[in-house]
């Protein structure tokens, strides 16, 4: 059945989480690691998680023994030996967990025991692999083709590099503090420069040289593979920018549409080769650099770990891509594992197929810094910039771009296409030249203009294929104009996945009306499965899109169903902690034996996970298809994010029955660095107050202070609109830390405002209370008398905390160059806890 990792020799399992959020690692780690532990849990063995993410909804997991503390060598090792650790699975944290993984090999000594075995990766290849020069040599005397590197430890040697090396080079850092980044030089001037600042960011004080490949179209593969060798490809993806550009700030496509089949028959052979040379258990995540023109590949990445693309093909296959990676790291092979009853007995062996296409499109913070006085370099290069992302889903690729463009860029003045439109000449030639965020539209601009799809290919190295899909769109969207309230015209554009809205502004009409012309018209979405055999064998499918069809997939769950609106992209703010929230609410909701419907477009948090819910639908998240979700689905209650106040109070005008979850519409300014803020924290039932305790709040930091709570007003007079956790805020000239502060007249310079749902997040681990799980309760009238015991002890006897949260070391400077500071409360990335000594 498996290999020497079997189930009779291993019992206790220690993952390794991702830590903070970050440019890069959106959530889709802590994503994989929740959707395992329960499969695994119900298998018998033993789990254990690690991470010091406050907004890790792994850590919250029923099925597993979590630990909320930092991520060091000596508090791994210490979880290790005090719970007598089998096994340890990095490779479902990403690279910060492999990273730390390899340091606490490489520091193991005799006295602290076994060294439990390591999941889906030799320890010997694992330390290869983590050095690029190691690994590039392995590849190169395997025979694959990459590009060579060397190795520059002063500017000295680097001016000898030189003198074998031309223009442009990519320079990285060898052994990276953080996440690596490639620097494009592309003139000399800019060399010492860029050496430097890649120097600062390496461990060994190292650079890697290299000669650049720009304009060389990038394809990623996502492959697994078994102990005995079996692989197999579960997706690919390609970036419709060239090399040059970060691939995460580039619109990605799935299945890739514009390079030859021997070219991807190649680099499937490349990816097979690569990981039977790591003897991979598990994923495998590679990127090419390929030229249909010089016929060129090159292998520019290697990710033995889950990463954003092993999640993305998860979601846009249908293929149950982590819990396949899990059994394959625990020694099974491919015919060997048993998925829940969902799947086809067959699903783990065989490829997936697609019958539909997916773009994921990345959004930006540049409009949200903008507003707020800060701008940044909004050109794009080969470091990232982008914070998040949404994918589209179609049965075409104009179709998938168009809900790929309205998911991600929703209320950004950027993609306005009338914006576009006053954009000047020199503007738009400086844009494709260098491009920035809204490149899509102002490649549809260009056109407009008269641009030929030769001179834009040869501006921006990209495929003509996606030039000539631009101009039908604009075509199509020509015609939509000219023919005002036509069913015909209608229908046509809602298959190309024009939103009702868009269409109401082509006809200068309301949202409404194109709801009731489509109606009349019989011209409505229909649904379908997303499923890794496309349909070909039987499957009990839950993941949906729509389109437009005769033939619709999708049966309702029910009257007795909920919808959850999630929270969309991350964003610079809440990032991650909105996914989160509605990652704990769906759970909630199913415990409570609700009919769950969640819908979302985010691939890198849990929301979209196959257990989180009874049914998903994959769409965005704008009125008109949240409405047709409704009308499909016709839930009892329908639970959107407090901020969403256009798209609530629509569904209240048409008599939806709305649970609103307590949010701002834009998060505060944090205090200044030589001021307090400081905050009385309470729950709210819909009848009674509770207050529960005083946090205080510096610029990127905050603890809960241990004291009473002595409070003379009465908060039930606080008139609060909906059951939730709300906190009074005051500020204060307090530079240190304090363990107690007097609350002061709460009727005087305080305000009242929902608690975010990063601090939601920080509230619960801290204080050892699911508080998103009582709001949920609460607003359906569901609290228990153990948990009205429960806030009115803490009430009376705030818990003691020792953790506090601090922001994560984001290089704010390396990816936006900002023009001046960051605040890191109103546009925070990411957080992580530290103990009190």
């Amino acid at each position: 059945m498996s290999n020497s990792t079997t189930k009779s020799k291993l019992n206790k399992i220690l993952f390794l989480g991702a830590g903070p959020n970050d440019f890069g690692i959106q959530g889709e780690n802590d994503a994989a690691i929740y959707q395992v532990l329960p499969e695994l849990h119900g298998h018998g063995y033993h789990v254990f998680v690690v991470d010091d993410n406050p907004y890790s909804v792994a850590l919250e997991s029923v099925a597993a023994t979590t630990f909320w503390e930092p991520l060091t060598v000596t508090n791994i090792k210490k979880i290790i030996k005090d719970h007598q650790i089998d096994a340890v699975a990095p490779l479902f944290g990403g690279h910060r967990a492999l990273r730390l993984w390899n340091q606490i090999l490489n520091e193991w000594h005799t006295d602290d025991g076994q060294i439990p075995r390591t999941l889906g990766l030799n320890p010997a290849v694992l330390r290869e692999s983590a050095d690029i020069t190691q690994l590039n040599q392995l590849l190169i005397d395997a025979g694959l083709p990459v590009i060579q590197s060397k190795i520059a430890k002063s500017q000295t040697e680097v001016n000898e590099l030189m003198r074998s090396l031309s223009l442009p080079l990519v320079v990285r850092a060898n052994n990276p503090v953080q996440s690596n980044t490639r620097q494009i030089v592309e003139r000399l001037d800019d060399l010492e420069q860029v050496v430097d600042e890649v120097k600062s960011q390496s461990l060994l004080d190292e650079v890697l040289i290299s000669k650049a490949i720009n304009g060389m179209k990038e394809v990623s593969l996502e492959v697994l593979r078994d102990y005995r060798g079996n692989c197999l490809q579960v997706g690919a993806s390609e970036d419709m920018d060239p090399i040059g550009i970060h691939t995460a700030d580039s619109l990605s496509v799935s299945p890739v549409l514009t390079i030859q089949d021997r070219f991807m028959e190649q680099m499937r052979s490349y990816a097979f080769q690569v990981a039977d040379l790591l003897q991979i258990q598990g994923a495998l995540h590679l990127q090419f650099a390929v030229s249909e023109v010089t016929g060129k590949i090159y292998i520019i990445k290697i990710a033995p770990y889950i990463d954003q693309m092993a999640t993305r093909m998860a979601l846009v296959t249908g293929y149950p891509m982590l819990l396949v990676a899990m059994y394959l790291s625990l020694g099974q092979a491919f015919e060997d594992i048993v998925l829940p009853h969902n799947f086809h007995p067959k699903t783990a062996m065989m490829e997936p197929m697609m019958d539909h296409i997916a773009v994921k499109l990345p959004v930006f913070p540049f409009g949200d810094l903008h507003a707020s006085g800060v701008e940044v370099d909004r050109n794009l290069s080969s470091i990232q910039k982008s914070v998040g992302s949404t994918i589209g889903f179609g049965r075409t690729f104009i179709e998938a771009l168009e809900k790929a463009i309205r998911a991600a860029h929703f209320n950004n003045r950027g993609f306005s296409p009338t914006y576009m439109e006053h954009i000047s000449d020199d503007e738009l030639i400086q844009q494709l030249i260098h491009p920035q965020d809204n490149r899509v539209l102002l490649f549809i601009e260009a056109i407009r203009r008269g641009y030929e799809v030769d001179e834009l290919t040869e501006l921006s190295h990209i495929d003509a294929f996606y030039f000539y899909q631009l101009k039908h769109l604009i075509a199509l969207e020509q015609m939509v104009e000219a023919k005002i309230d036509d069913p015909n015209m209608l229908k046509q554009a809602k298959q190309a996945g024009l939103s009702d809205g868009l269409i109401a502004r082509f006809w200068h009409s309301d949202f409404q009306s194109i709801r009731r012309l489509a109606r009349q018209n019989d011209i409505q979405p229909t649904y379908k499965a997303l499923e890794p055999s496309a349909g070909e064998f039987p499957e009990n499918a839950h993941q949906y899109y729509a389109t437009f069809e005769t033939e619709d997939e999708s049966t309702p769950l029910g009257k007795d169903s909920i919808l959850v609106v999630g929270s969309g992209a991350f964003r610079l703010g809440e990032s991650a902690s909105g996914g989160y929230a509605t990652t704990i609410i769906l759970s909630e909701l199913r415990r409570l034996q609700y009919h769950t419907v969640a819908m979302n477009n985010n691939s890198s948090d849990a929301t979209l996970l196959p257990h989180i819910s009874d049914k998903q639908y994959l769409e965005p998240l704008e009125i008109s298809d949240v409405m047709a979700v409704v009308d499909k689905e016709q839930p009892q209650a329908i639970m959107v994010p407090g901020n969403r106040k256009k798209l609530i109070k629509v569904l209240e005008e048409l008599g939806q029955r709305v649970l609103i979850l307590p949010r701002e519409k834009h998060l505060a300014n944090g205090p200044e660095n030589h001021k307090s803020e400081f905050s009385l924290n309470f729950f709210y039932d819909g009848v009674e107050v509770y207050p529960l305790i005083v946090g205080q709040h510096r610029a990127g930091e905050m603890r809960l202070l241990n004291q009473a709570l002595d409070i003379k007003e009465d908060l039930n007079d606080l008139n609060l609109p909906s059951p939730g956790l709300y906190q009074i805020i005051w500020r204060a000239d307090v530079n240190e830390w304090i363990n107690q502060v007097e609350i002061p007249d709460l009727s005087h310079d305080t305000w009242l405002r929902p608690v975010s749902y990063g601090q939601v997040a920080y509230l619960s681990k801290a204080m050892g209370i699911h508080f998103l799980r009582l709001i949920v309760r609460a607003m359906l009238d569901e609290l228990t008398p153990r948990d009205w015991e429960m806030l009115q002890m803490i009430s009376k006897n705030p818990p003691h905390v020792q953790q506090w949260m601090t922001k994560a070391l984001t290089n704010y400077q390396l990816h936006l160059q900002p023009s001046g500071p960051i605040d890191t409360t109103r546009f925070e990335m990411g957080v992580k806890v530290v103990n009190d000594e």
